[in-house]
């Protein structure tokens, strides 16, 4: 087991951090905002770089920007699990919103392509047959797939298309059946 330092807030507040924290995992332990929009640590009225190894006794000002991210960097020298996941959390929405982002256009030029109004083609009935086929959970995890290359824009139309005529053949078979 790791042994313990403590270390204070400007304010006088004592914090229990494992030995070999930096002010990243201080200003985690403090706030994930604190964390994932810190710029810089004031210890004991010095400037220090996020990879200095606090001591016990430290005083400890975090630096904020409400612009500022955290940084992937950051990785290498955090030591508690909870900066770790907080950062990782960070960029992996950042990367679900982009891939969300990215999946769409990629759906909406091939419909374009066909002439298909993405309004049209996303009908509760449609995503409800995509997201069965796929076995997928809603309708961001497809354009998540889309993004990541998992299936294409067309697999995805062919889904629905397929799914029509299925249902045409159906439609003209049963007229037979009925004369």
């Amino acid at each position: 087991t790791t042994s313990s330092i403590y270390v204070y807030t400007p304010k006088g507040d004592v914090i229990e951090m494992p030995e070999g924290a930096t002010p990243v995992d201080f200003a985690y332990k403090v706030h994930s905002e604190v964390g994932d929009t810190m710029t810089g640590a004031v210890v004991n009225d010095k400037i220090v770089p996020l990879n200095y190894v606090l001591k016990t006794g430290d005083i400890i000002k975090i630096n904020t920007n409400k612009n500022s991210k955290p940084s992937k960097d950051w990785l290498n020298f955090v030591i508690t699990s909870q900066a770790k996941n907080k950062i990782k959390s960070y960029y992996s929405k950042l990367e679900k919103d982009e891939n969300i982002e990215k999946g769409t256009e990629l759906l909406e030029k091939e419909l374009r392509k066909e002439n298909i109004g993405i309004s049209e083609f996303l009908s509760n009935k449609n995503v409800e047959i995509i997201l069965n086929e796929l076995k997928l959970n809603d309708v961001n995890d497809i354009y998540i797939n889309i993004a990541t290359g998992k299936n294409t824009p067309n697999s995805i139309i062919k889904i629905i298309s397929n799914n029509n005529t299925e249902k045409k053949d159906i439609d003209i078979a049963t007229k037979i059946n009925e004369t």
